[in-house]
């Protein structure tokens, strides 16, 4: 083919595939990795293997890479470092923050809400354990939620985390009661952090929301104004649970789920337990994706 103004035309000349040319740029490449390898695996003097590899034939032990030296380099860790690396570790504990507007075009999609939620309807901020691309417990989250693990309850170590949380949260009122998102694909986890934090702050724990026509697909796709239409009207506040809430109506509760990413699906059910007569909802999750 030769380009030509406004495309290309043919030659007329064949085309051959050049495959001796092509194995050899491969088998190039694959002595280039396997250089690579050596060079890192080598226990000898790692300049000399370098100006070996380039030809050079005056190549000596340069008597100074780590090979040719004895390590020169401490080896211990202080205390008081190692200290703080675990403590920073150890950290737990993220800011939640609370949707404050609709977004734009949802309407279109045929959810009637526009511009400012209104403050009655919001959440409070909330908190998560920790996102999933911290260290420390970010690592374990992400065990948690891969897809090849298993729906389990949480260990006693990740329960003890969460309850650490909500001991260094400052919030403006405690929350009265427990209650927790309906989640079809972490069920026993979501129930065994919420019995554990209605038992460790001696505050009931009211059940969840139901989920409505099968709940959301699960999907995270698309822009915040499809997200919120995906869960729009798949979560309800069933009249056992509108009971359980009665005895709480004025007061703030505390709202647990697993894992918050668009924070949509908290909105919907904060909105939801908001107009059912809780004075604030404080949504608490495992695991922030952000």
């Amino acid at each position: 083919m030769r380009r030509v103004t406004g495309g290309w035309v043919s030659t007329g000349q064949p085309w051959v595939y050049d495959q001796v040319r092509y194995e050899r740029i491969a088998a190039a490449r694959l002595a280039e990795q396997q250089s690579m390898i050596d060079y890192e695996r080598t226990t000898g003097c790692r300049m000399e293997f370098l100006q070996r590899a380039l030809d050079d034939d005056t190549a000596v032990p340069c008597g100074r890479c780590d090979n040719c030296t004895a390590a020169w380099y401490p080896s211990d860790v202080a205390v008081a470092a190692a200290s703080a690396a675990a403590a920073s570790l150890d950290r737990v504990g993220v800011e939640l923050e609370p949707r404050a507007q609709w977004p734009t075009g949802v309407a279109s999609l045929g959810v009637d809400v526009r511009g400012n939620i209104p403050v009655g309807e919001r959440l409070a901020a909330g908190r998560a354990l920790a996102r999933l691309t911290d260290l420390g417990w970010g690592g374990a989250l992400r065990d948690t939620f891969a897809v090849q693990t298993a729906d389990a309850p949480a260990s006693a170590a990740m329960t003890s985390a969460c309850v650490r949380v909500l001991a260094d949260w400052n919030w403006d009122e405690r929350p009265a009661a427990v209650l927790s998102m309906p989640s079809r694909r972490h069920p026993l986890l979501v129930a065994s952090v919420a019995r554990a934090l209605s038992e460790a702050g001696r505050l009931p724990w009211l059940g969840s929301l139901d989920l409505v026509g099968g709940g959301p697909d699960g999907s995270s796709g698309g822009n915040s104004a499809y997200r919120l239409a995906a869960v729009w009207n798949r979560f309800a506040v069933g009249p056992e649970l509108a009971a359980s809430l009665a005895p709480f109506a004025g007061k703030p509760v505390l709202l647990i789920d697993d894992l918050a990413d668009s924070r949509w699906t908290l909105t919907v059910a904060g909105r939801l337990l908001r107009r059912a007569g809780t004075s604030a909802v404080l949504p608490f999750a495992l695991a922030l994706r952000s």
